[in-house]
């Protein structure tokens, strides 16, 4: 599993997501009646999961880690060398993404955050792809906000209003603080995003569940101007 993040504001666009790839492995049962699971088994912690499209579009990716016993990185980059030209929009990017994995036998449980600006607008634009659903949700952004994806339930339970539950059944609402989105900058999206992949990350490793969000955050900014890395994981010996 995996968490993505965009924030997008009224300077610019921020991508961010984890890095870490878990895996189920079956084993067979002692009884020999089906197999035994291991769940959330972790692989590695060096996994890209946001990518830059060209100078101005960006991609994040959760769902399914791979496809044919192969990252999902690979076909990844696969698709922005031979689909995404400096002109193509975050429309056609969107559309190509589910014409290209649409293709595999069966198709990937392959989610996107496609985000960034069309050459010579102004306008930012964030779409939600659902590959097996064949489906493509445009976010409003006129008003500044932030859409993620993945392990979302610890940023929802942080984020919306909730309430305690009395000994006679009824729910008292907690105070509830709104987000300042309208007034983020560039700036505060960044630590914004880097803040929603931290802390989901730190709280799972403290939950008895298995640990899918991890390792080195990276953090791709998207302006009109064009795109740049603020956080970027290298190889390295």
């Amino acid at each position: 599993m995996s968490f993505i993040i965009t924030v997008y504001t009224h300077e610019g666009i921020v991508m961010a997501s984890d890095s870490r790839i878990t895996y189920t492995t079956y084993e067979p049962n002692p009884n020999g009646k089906g197999a035994l699971k291991n769940y959330g088994i972790q692989s590695t912690d060096t996994t890209y999961k946001t990518f830059m499209c060209n100078s101005t579009i960006g991609l994040s990716t959760s769902g399914a880690s791979s496809i044919k016993n192969r990252p999902i990185s690979i076909y990844i980059e696969d698709f922005i060398a031979k689909n995404v030209k400096e002109k193509t929009s975050v429309e056609e990017v969107s559309q190509k993404l589910i014409d290209y994995f649409g293709k595999f036998d069966p198709v990937p449980d392959a989610k996107f955050i496609v985000a960034g600006y069309d050459k010579g607008d102004m306008t930012a634009h964030v779409h939600r792809v659902n590959v097996p659903a064949r489906s493509i949700t445009r976010k409003n952004t006129e008003n500044a906000s932030a859409t993620w994806d993945g392990e979302t339930e610890i940023l929802v339970r942080l984020l919306n209003t909730v309430a305690i539950k009395t000994s006679d059944g009824n729910y008292i609402d907690l105070k509830d603080y709104s987000m300042g989105f309208a007034f983020f900058t560039l700036q505060d999206a960044v630590d914004f995003a880097k803040y929603a992949v931290d802390v989901t990350a730190k709280t799972i490793s403290f939950q008895n569940r298995s640990k899918t969000v991890g390792g080195p955050i990276d953090i791709l900014a998207i302006k009109p101007s064009g795109a740049f890395w603020v956080q970027h994981k290298e190889i390295h010996a």
